[in-house]
């Protein structure tokens, strides 16, 4: 039975997720400004440092960044399912547009290492808006609207990648890192007057129960959903791998640039530029044909095809080498985040559909963690060229695995 296909601006005629996806490109293209203004803090620290003596500093704020997502989300989960849900994305954004001010003020009296405890801040109320922004798109959408809905949140989240990253490494080489900081965190207050203006009527479950035991029985409920539902299950180690990978070699290529090429907060401009030009393209490929391949399918080439990307930056010593080669990985990342989300959201009930995202937030967060702080050990001691074929192996290898389990179900 062939699915209905709805066009991703077709489905902004929708007002709850018109605003709501007005909120995303305000908050995201303040965020990519921050992102810019942190490795402008990372460069001014590390100005005096030998290459490999700097890769622990932006270990430490990728670090730190994640970390709340793996020890919050869990519980963030089952209260997504408690809260309203609309409530809980305004509140969420208000509490990070205070803390985001906070910044520029530890920045510049205390130094690099107190800015971490806000980071670890900010995003430990960000573990509460993921799974709720995720959990709230089958609510204001029809079914058939939901691939077309992920698609423009993708696009969307991708274009202010492209613009607030480039516009992010302008401000930071050439006026400095507070307006980044400050603009962020006015985006975040804007995003949430946008989401206020969503009408919608939210059922609060009426069985909610406060108690540990209680939190713990429906987080232990969501987990079991994910390992009985086999297409789920594919999405969470995949997503695992892909994060990993992603979490190594970010951290590899960020000092790469800035450093041993010695491009500063400008070279990642132009990388971002290609990463977030071929990620929107993919993005409306799959959002225009993806509507009638299998989501699994998807998933599984755009893993080879991210695989061969990684190798090709394995080559590469100059910005145009590294620009095609995470253009590659650009181009297929997006038809597996949409395809990924957009089978979760078909799949899982609504009662815990905001456990079932914490969850893969958890998955997501825990390889992209542990991959990070990996790269402050990898990246001291094996070149960047190395660590990227490393990674194009592991992912090839991955989906040689995937391929030789099915082949070999079918013959059983």
């Amino acid at each position: 039975m062939k699915r209905r296909s709805s066009s991703p601006l077709r489905v902004l005629r929708n007002r709850n997720f018109f605003f709501l996806w007005i909120g995303e490109i305000i908050s995201h293209f303040g965020d990519r400004l921050a992102q810019m203004a942190l490795v402008g803090l990372y460069l001014k620290e590390t100005v005096s440092m030998p290459l490999s003596h700097s890769i622990p500093v932006m270990r430490n704020l990728f670090f730190f960044s994640t970390l709340p997502v793996v020890i919050f989300a869990p519980l963030a989960g089952v209260y997504v399912d408690r809260w309203r849900r609309k409530s809980t994305l305004m509140s969420c954004d208000f509490l990070r547009a205070g803390l985001i001010l906070i910044i520029p003020l530890m920045a510049y009296q205390k130094g690099i290492t107190h800015v971490y405890a806000v980071i670890f801040l900010v995003f430990a109320v960000t573990s509460f808006f993921i799974p709720a922004r995720s959990a709230i798109i089958p609510n204001l959408v029809e079914k058939e609207e939901l691939l077309a809905a992920n698609s423009l949140s993708n696009i969307t989240r991708m274009a202010a990648t492209v613009g607030g990253v480039s516009i992010g490494g302008i401000v930071v080489a050439f006026i400095g890192v507070r307006t980044s900081f400050y603009l962020n965190s006015l985006g975040f207050a804007l995003s949430g007057l946008a989401i206020s203006a969503i009408r919608i009527q939210e059922d609060l479950p009426s069985h909610a129960r406060s108690g540990l035991r209680e939190v713990g029985r429906e987080l232990i409920q969501g987990l079991k959903f994910i390992g009985r539902e086999p297409r789920i299950k594919f999405v969470a180690i995949s997503l695992f791998v892909l994060m990993g990978a992603s979490g190594l070699g970010y951290v590899i290529v960020t000092v790469f640039v800035t450093k041993a090429l010695g491009l500063g907060t400008i070279g990642l401009s132009i990388l971002a530029a290609s990463l977030g030009g071929t990620v929107l393209c993919g993005s409306l490929l799959y959002s225009h044909f993806g509507e009638h391949l299998r989501r699994d399918r998807v998933i599984l080439t755009s893993i080879i095809m991210a695989g061969i990307g990684t190798i090709i930056l394995a080559q590469s010593r100059t910005v145009l080498l590294l620009s095609m080669g995470v253009g590659v990985i650009g181009l297929v990342a997006s038809p597996i985040m949409i395809a990924s989300y957009t089978l979760v959201q078909e799949i899982t009930p609504d009662r815990i559909r905001g456990r079932i995202f914490a969850a893969l937030e958890v998955i997501i967060s825990s390889a992209f963690l542990i991959f990070v702080w990996l790269a402050g050990v990898v990246g001291t001691r094996v070149p960047p060229s190395q660590v990227f074929y490393l990674i194009g192996v592991a992912l090839l290898g991955y989906a040689g695995a995937v391929l030789l389990v099915r082949l070999s179900r079918r013959k059983a």
